[in-house]
């Protein structure tokens, strides 16, 4: 290669343009077939009209030389440029003449590569049991010859056809394994693509928090190289994992912001899983009408370009279209479709046979005496094995028919006991909030009564006091002392009840919002005894008024815990807020407790703050140790 193309480079458009210029230049050929090949490949990236064109340039030029293994690398930069934008029919040709000519002339190396990317394309036609066939021979040739950057390759394909016959564990372990060698070899596009199957293991485990981090983790790899194959496939997932978590507007934002790179690189694979997708996602929002459009359209795709797996979802999910349109013949059809295409990809004989082969390379990786099947006996036995299954999907057709009625109705019940578990959780939600609104109403009766009446009574009390003092004729110095100090009593007692009344009701919370709030209670906190730190972020708008109360008496709870029985002199308090919610911490250097005893959260007050973040859909946890002081961790969602 004229220049070393690392995936996070291989879209730099100054190596492009200079490949460019040298073979528009005089040089000799043998120097322009190999930028011809780099511009295959570098191309292959983001742009499948010049992929395609400077690797057929360069077949050209090798046939000129007859150059064999020349050739045979043009073919294989050819195939690369089908397969990223899923044309496998095209890829799988070039890939195999590449492969008859390595393996002719003895390059066993190169060979070796070219039945890797064979084993890929029948992965992504769902032939599953010869991608792996193919696949373990590459996997046995790279560990013998040590190219680990190959090996890592490998592992990734390996990973994702276990993950879809829901081996998860199994291909946990080989994304983890191409991890480790693609970092160690400084291999960027195969560590994108390891990050990219952990992605999908955790999704398939509903670990969506773990599934989102990994996708970043690939999003910010490909972004540096611009690779728009792998920016469309991540964008796919991302929209995904929205779908999952019930976002299905924010999926559909996605998927369609994958559909743009799909329609731009011309992959009609992908385009159609796309319009799968956002079909999918009208569905669930009841746009019906929009989600058969664009499911129909994704079955052309999937019919012209042979993709079993993806016709089994789209007619499923169509055969849920038509029940929510009434249209029951129609959702039989395309049930039955369904299932045509799932027996075909996932009958038992090819979960056998996968099986099988994974024994018969863990054997031979361990004890190097059991050698692997001979392909073309496997050849003739898969046949026989899909002849079968046609007529089992024929038997079972007409069974089919009479089980249809039964899983209509089950579905019918599922649905009605979820509504009615939906319904249960909602009426708790009510009650919650009924009481904590109540509890709100009560204490601001409580001191709209301290502060307009017994605060009212005992401000009369000191004027009228006040006002007479002059009229008394004291007997003795003592008498006046008393009184004094009487009068001295009522003006406390009408602080006290203001204070009391404050803190049941603040104006300044109602007013202010939250972050005004704490500040104005905690003023009132003498620091020669407790030293007070609070710190904000994020809080310039106000918060929700639910939120607001129940935050602030959570917070006042929390405080007149460290006061009373703390024994602490300082204290931290942290508010902040960002995408996923408000955060708040509460530190102190006090006594601390054992958490681990349930006595210590028996007390009314620690209930009280539990229930509160409760309603919220929130958590408290407390982390404490007997003399090492407590933290009390708060999260709010949005």
């Amino acid at each position: 290669m004229l220049l070393a193309w690392n995936f996070s480079y291989a879209q730099n458009q100054k190596k492009l343009d200079s490949l460019e210029i040298i073979v528009k230049s005089s040089k000799p050929d043998s120097i322009k077939i190999i930028a011809y090949g780099d511009l295959s490949w570098g191309y292959g990236f983001i742009n499948f009209d010049k992929a395609l064109f400077f690797g057929n340039e360069e077949l050209k030029l090798a046939k000129k030389l007859n150059n064999q293994e020349a050739i045979a690398l043009a073919h294989s930069d050819i195939g690369n440029a089908y397969t990223r934008v899923n044309k496998f029919t095209e890829a799988l040709a070039n890939y195999k003449i590449s492969y008859q000519i390595r393996d002719k002339l003895g390059l066993k190396a190169k060979a070796v590569g070219s039945l890797s990317n064979i084993a890929v394309i029948y992965k992504q036609q769902g032939r599953y049991d010869e991608a792996i066939l193919y696949m373990t021979k590459a996997l046995k040739i790279y560990e013998e010859t040590g190219d680990e950057v190959k090996e890592a390759i490998v592992l990734v394909n390996i990973g994702n056809i276990y993950r879809n016959f829901r081996k998860n564990a199994l291909s946990k372990s080989y994304f983890e394994r191409a991890i480790t060698l693609s970092k160690k070899n400084n291999s960027p596009s195969t560590l994108a693509n390891a990050y990219s199957g952990m992605l999908q293991y955790y999704f398939e485990a509903k670990n969506f928090d773990e599934a989102l981090k990994y996708a970043n983790l690939a999003i910010a790899l490909s972004k540096a190289s611009n690779s728009k194959s792998e920016l469309a496939t991540l964008y796919n997932s991302l929209g995904q994992i929205f779908y999952e978590k019930g976002d299905y507007t924010k999926a559909m934002k996605f998927y369609q912001e994958s559909l743009q790179f799909r329609v731009f690189m011309k992959d009609k694979l992908g385009e159609a899983s796309c319009y799968k997708n956002i079909g999918l996602c009208y569905s669930k929002l009841n746009n019906f009408p929009e989600a058969e459009k664009y499911l129909k359209k994704s079955i052309g795709y999937f019919n012209e370009l042979n993709a079993k797996d993806y016709l089994r979802e789209a007619y499923n999910i169509l055969s849920t279209v038509y029940e929510n349109k009434q249209d029951y013949i129609g959702s039989l059809n395309a049930y039955k479709k369904s299932m045509l295409m799932k027996d075909s990809i996932y009958s038992k004989q090819n979960t056998d046979k996968i099986s099988e082969l994974q024994i018969a390379y863990e054997t031979e990786k361990k004890e190097q005496k059991i050698k692997l099947l001979n392909s073309e006996n496997q050849v003739q036995k898969l046949q026989l094995i899909k002849r079968n299954t046609t007529i089992t999907i024929i038997a079972g057709a007409f069974l089919l028919a009479l089980v249809i009625g039964f899983l209509f109705y089950n579905r019918y019940k599922l649905m009605q006991e979820t509504r009615l578990q939906k319904e249960v959780i909602k009426q708790q939600d009510l009650a919650t909030q009924a009481v904590l609104i109540a509890e709100e109403n009560e204490r601001k009766r409580i001191s709209s009564e301290l502060h307009d009446g017994l605060g009212q009574m005992f401000s009369t009390v000191k004027m009228n006091l006040s006002a007479i003092v002059e009229d008394i004729d004291f007997k003795n110095k003592d008498g006046e002392m008393m009184f004094d100090k009487t009068l001295d009593l009522v003006d406390e007692s009408c602080k006290e009840v203001r204070v009391i009344a404050h803190q049941m009701a603040p104006n300044v919370l109602l007013k202010s919002g939250l972050t005004a709030a704490v500040r104005d209670f905690i003023s009132k906190i003498d620091a020669r005894k407790l030293k007070v730190n609070l710190e904000t972020f994020g809080l310039q708008q106000r918060l929700d008024q639910n939120i607001e109360t129940v935050l602030y008496r959570v917070i006042q709870e929390s405080v007149n815990n460290v006061i009373k029985h703390a024994n602490a002199n300082s204290l931290d308090i942290q508010l902040t807020k960002d995408e996923e919610g408000i955060n708040v911490m509460i530190e102190d250097n006090g006594d601390g407790f054992d958490t681990n005893k349930t006595l210590n959260f028996n007390g009314l007050g620690l209930k009280n703050m539990m229930s509160r973040v409760a309603y919220l859909k929130g958590t408290v946890d407390f982390s404490s140790q007997p003399g090492a002081g407590t933290l009390v961790a708060i999260h709010i969602p949005l």
